[in-house]
């Protein structure tokens, strides 16, 4: 029995705390509902003054006229503060007036968007605003500043579309825009001039790759006697200042002309990689020199075979290159090159 007695107990407590929550829940309702309602009544009452003041002639109705007459005010003012916290202070009147007249239509408010904002209420579909229809003048002026970033945003999109369109047609081959047809690319046979042009480029290598020279140039002098012109025009062409750098760029740019013939081109790229190639001994060269330091010197037989290996093997891959293009081939079988 004290147990069933306790049961009930909670039980009549819960169900006491369980009405009160409802009572709250009810008059939480019923608050909301009469907040709702005033706030109605408010626009309402809004609404009717706002229509009051701009149906100007009093034919129960707001024509496009009206609207505009009634919401350029507040826009002007709205204009004129933002004119004036651009210009650092406040503009005259003259000043507002020249700058509305600036805008797209010369006005804050064209046509075509007070007739937007009478569609956005117009219930019947009249093209006029009764006064059921109307809102309050904030109401209709925030409405209103929607529907001007909304146009700005289209312009502003159009204008963009407008200059894709242009830059597009600037591309096609009838508006005189540089387009290089199949007959453009010289592809054809190598002439004479052709197959001596293409030994040129090398000389970019050759003078990178002339350091690499010294040791053969100094161990072997009476051997490498009929290379010793060659190398001194490569060490002339090297001490001028950026004339590598300047050699390099232009075999770049050379290379990509479709109207240089095929084995030039090649043999431009060619020359290029071969210069890129002499990058890596000379990193290492260096690298191990500065961390040896005076120790290097330790090290002198093993970077003069080094050096002589790499000259060597440049000599190699240009008299290849030169020979098998005096043939007017613009491919060799020197592919470790990447080419």
């Amino acid at each position: 029995m004290p147990a069933t007695s306790s049961l009930r107990m909670v039980s009549k407590v819960a169900e006491q705390k369980a009405a009160k929550l409802r009572e709250t829940a009810a008059a939480f309702r019923a608050e909301a509902a009469e907040l709702e309602e005033k706030q109605a009544r408010e626009r309402r009452e809004n609404a009717l003054r706002s229509f009051n003041t701009f149906d100007s002639n009093k034919d129960g109705s707001v024509d496009i006229a009206e609207l505009k007459a009634g919401l350029e005010s507040p826009l002007r003012r709205s204009f004129t503060k933002t004119l004036q916290a651009r210009m650092g202070r406040k503009p005259s009147k003259e000043e507002v007036d020249e700058r509305i007249a600036g805008l797209p239509g010369g006005t804050l408010f064209p046509d075509e968007l007070a007739l937007k904002l009478i569609q956005t209420y117009d219930q019947n579909g009249d093209g006029l605003l009764q006064q059921s229809e109307f809102a309050p003048t904030e109401e209709l002026r925030t409405r209103l500043e929607n529907l001007l970033s909304q146009q700005r945003e289209d312009e502003r999109l159009a204008r963009l579309e407008e200059r894709q369109r242009q830059m597009d047609d600037k591309m096609r081959p009838d508006t005189g825009a540089v387009v290089v047809s199949p007959g453009d690319v010289n592809d054809g046979p190598a002439t004479t001039a052709d197959k001596a042009l293409s030994a040129l480029p090398y000389l970019l290598p050759l003078a990178d790759g002339i350091l690499f020279a010294a040791h053969l140039f100094g161990a072997f002098p009476e051997q490498t006697a009929w290379a010793q012109p060659l190398a001194a025009v490569l060490l002339a062409l090297r001490s001028l200042p950026f004339a590598t750098l300047i050699g390099f760029f232009s075999l770049s740019i050379g290379s990509s002309n479709p109207r240089v013939n095929k084995l030039v081109r090649f043999n431009m790229q060619q020359a290029i990689n071969l210069d890129i190639a002499l990058i890596l001994p000379g990193v290492v060269g260096a690298i191990t020199g500065g961390m040896l330091g005076a120790d290097a010197v330790k090290l002198a037989p093993l970077s003069n075979a080094g050096s002589d290996v790499v000259f060597v093997a440049l000599l190699a891959a240009v008299a290849y290159s030169v020979g098998t293009s005096a043939t007017g081939r613009s491919r060799t079988s020197f592919r470790c090159w990447g080419v």
